[in-house]
């Protein structure tokens, strides 16, 4: 057993004392929000404002109660530490007064509270820092994850995990007990101060979990050691009325229980209960080390992980469906209009009761609860539908037998839910204020691409699908164009368009080499109903995976002998394919919203002849990384230019295998 490098080795509770560590309270220096201001360079009416913008528009994230800041000024022995503070919160509520000529830009906050973090981190070495550093840390961190999922906001990140951890936010409540018949007396001020605690570490743990299933890599904070109750509702933990809460469970089915149970109807909690099944889910879907899995693995131990997972699927869909019919039904979205008006401001915060209402908050929380929903569906159907799009089960292939009618018809109901989630999307979305977008959690963005890309898989249905598309991607357009960064979804899904173009303007090989014989091309896509059978789109409708139209110059399948991985010939047009090698045509049409044509983006992959394909194994399967799709930096050929949480890439893994049938 490895020593302790600390001179106190019990683990120590999380300190209720806003206070910096001992030894550093002789060098203390007068705080005021004027000389904050004088070191931001902002006026003092410039201040007021962006303060207030923060807590009128901040939905994410309450790590705050209203009022609680100025306070901190008081005790905090360096002036770096309360630029740090106020320029983290003013980089996310600038976002909201650059109508004003005064204000200064969020770039122009993040790299302060930035560099000023650092500073004062540095400064106090190997003591624990104070907490208000961590909630400046989680701050910097969500303007870095905003725009991108990459090194620095990914270091950042651990930055804050680590800082977390050295707090004990962990093991806040390790001693807790719970209070049921109101016997026992309640420290309401120890409760409070515990409780934002609880919640930075609920802050620090969705981030992690965020960035951990774009990046598709484990999270950082340890699930078996998490001993920090969840959240209460804002309104209790604002007017100190204590609520009973309980932890996360390690088992999901025991999650939405244990909620239930303690009376907690938090939005947060809830959603970090739906948002911990997502994460489960798509660690099923994509599980931790596919990367270093070959696809040349014997047939048994495959078939054994798919039923595996199969059955920890049925589990987590038991998992979601019970925990969305267990949310209270103010956090249920029903279809009802969802307008982010802010609170009113007439009621002074010293008269705000418990049930006061912030339409805001409460929208931004329906909104955000129902997109996690269903990214979470996405995740369970993508599964499925991998290995069987509804209009290939009844594929007349030489040497197959069509599939039964029980099947076609399993296989289209779980087509229909998977594609439900998308229109679940479509619909809180339309029914959302036109400006939506700045009040809610930017990382949801990323929940609007999967439904966009679903929706390309369907528009060859109808107008419908199509008008769907347009929605999703006029707001898709509207988050990157107010938030900043995100700008890789629109070039992914403009890549999914192309080569669906590409695929819709040629045949498959299945369509030449059969149509002779049964009348019906395979890439006819024959589809049965009770009305008899139904001609349907080809692959085409199958969504496409975005690393197989990287750029050539950065591929690794690129090689000497022209040959490329099994499937991609049907991503080539016929042009390009004739010819053995060249690049993917965009669509001449192009068109689209705020640059989402397929003129917007070039790429190229190398080709070769049918002979060299028949040789070439595509080492992916569903569940399992493309390992010719390299960079671990992130840049191009990196994780991150990946379609958002690894799930395209599995339906088109399903489309390469369909094709060499």
């Amino acid at each position: 057993m490895y020593p302790s490098h600390e001179a106190q080795t019990r683990p120590q509770s999380p300190s209720t004392v806003d206070a910096s560590p001992p030894g550093h309270q002789d060098s203390a220096v007068k705080i005021t929000i004027q000389s904050v201001c004088t070191a931001l360079k902002i006026s003092r009416a410039t201040y007021d404002m962006l303060m207030t913008s923060y807590f009128a528009n901040m939905t994410a994230f309450s790590l705050f109660r209203p009022g609680s800041i100025e306070p901190k000024f008081a005790i905090m022995q360096n002036h770096s530490d309360a630029e740090a503070l106020v320029a983290a919160m003013f980089s996310f509520s600038a976002r909201h007064c650059q109508d004003d000529p005064d204000c200064p830009t969020p770039a122009y906050f993040a790299q302060i509270a930035s560099s000023q973090l650092d500073e004062s981190v540095d400064r106090y070495g190997d003591m624990r820092p104070p907490f208000w550093l961590l909630q400046a840390g989680v701050l910097v961190t969500f303007y870095q994850l905003t725009l991108s999922v990459r090194s620095r906001s990914w270091k950042k990140l651990g930055d804050c995990i680590r800082y977390s951890y050295d707090m004990n936010l962990h093991i806040v409540d390790a001693n807790h007990e719970p209070v049921s018949d109101g016997s026992k007396p309640i420290d309401i001020q120890r409760w409070s101060l515990l409780e934002e605690r609880r919640r930075a570490w609920w802050a620090t743990w969705e981030m992690d979990v965020f960035a951990s299933t774009i990046r598709r890599l484990p999270t950082a904070i340890d699930p078996s050691l998490n001993l920090t109750l969840l959240p209460v509702p804002d309104s209790f933990w604002f007017n100190d009325v204590y609520q009973e809460s309980c932890f996360l469970a390690e088992d999901s089915s025991l999650r939405w229980k244990h909620l239930e149970e303690c009376g907690n109807q938090s939005a947060k909690a809830w959603f970090i209960v739906v948002n911990s099944l997502m994460r489960n889910t798509q660690r099923l879907v994509y599980p931790a080390g596919s990367a270093m899995v070959l696809s040349g693995g014997s047939d048994k131990q495959q078939q054994q992980t798919v039923e595996t997972n199969r059955e920890e699927l049925e589990i987590m869909a038991n998992c979601l469906y019970c925990t969305v019919t267990s949310l209270p039904a103010s956090l249920s979205y029903q279809g009802e209009t969802l307008d982010f008006r802010p609170k009113a401001t007439s009621t002074p915060l010293t008269d705000r009761t418990v049930n006061e209402n912030n339409p805001r908050q409460e929208h931004a929380d329906k909104y955000a609860l129902h997109l996690m929903t269903q990214l979470c569906r996405f995740m369970i159907y993508h599964h499925k539908i991998c290995a069987r799009a509804p209009w290939l089960l009844v594929q007349q292939r030489k040497g197959q037998q069509p599939r039964s009618s029980s099947e076609t018809a399993q296989a289209n109901s779980e087509w229909s839910n998977y594609m439900s989630a998308s229109d679940e999307i479509v619909r809180v979305v339309r029914n959302s204020a036109r400006d939506h977008y700045r009040y809610v959690n930017p990382f949801l963005a990323n929940s609007l691409w999967f439904a966009a890309a679903a929706q390309i898989a369907c528009k060859v249905f109808g107008p419908a699908a199509l008008s769907n598309l347009d929605l999703l991607k006029l707001t898709i357009d509207r988050f990157i164009s107010f938030w900043g960064g995100m700008e890789n979804l629109k070039g992914k899904l403009a890549r999914i368009e192309a080569g669906l173009q590409n695929l819709m303007s040629r045949p498959s090989h299945h369509e030449t080499r059969d149509e002779g014989q049964n009348g019906v091309g395979a890439g006819d896509m024959v589809l049965g109903n009770e009305n008899g059978m139904a001609r349907r789109p080809s692959t085409a409708t199958t969504l496409l995976a975005t690393h197989t139209l990287t750029d050539h110059h950065h591929h690794p399948t690129a090689n000497h002998s022209g040959a490329v991985p099994l499937g991609t010939e049907l991503l080539l047009p016929p042009a390009v394919a004739a010819a053995g090698h060249g690049g993917i045509i965009p669509n001449p049409n192009g068109g689209g919203h705020g640059g989402w044509g397929a003129t917007s983006w070039d790429a190229h992959l190398y080709g070769g002849s049918d002979d060299h394909l028949t040789h070439h194994h595509f080492p992916m399967t569903p569940g399992q990384q493309n390992l010719y799709y390299g960079g671990i930096d992130g840049g191009p050929g990196g994780p991150l230019d990946f379609s958002p949480f690894g799930l395209e890439e599995l339906l088109m893994a399903s489309m390469m295998e369909t094709s060499q049938m």
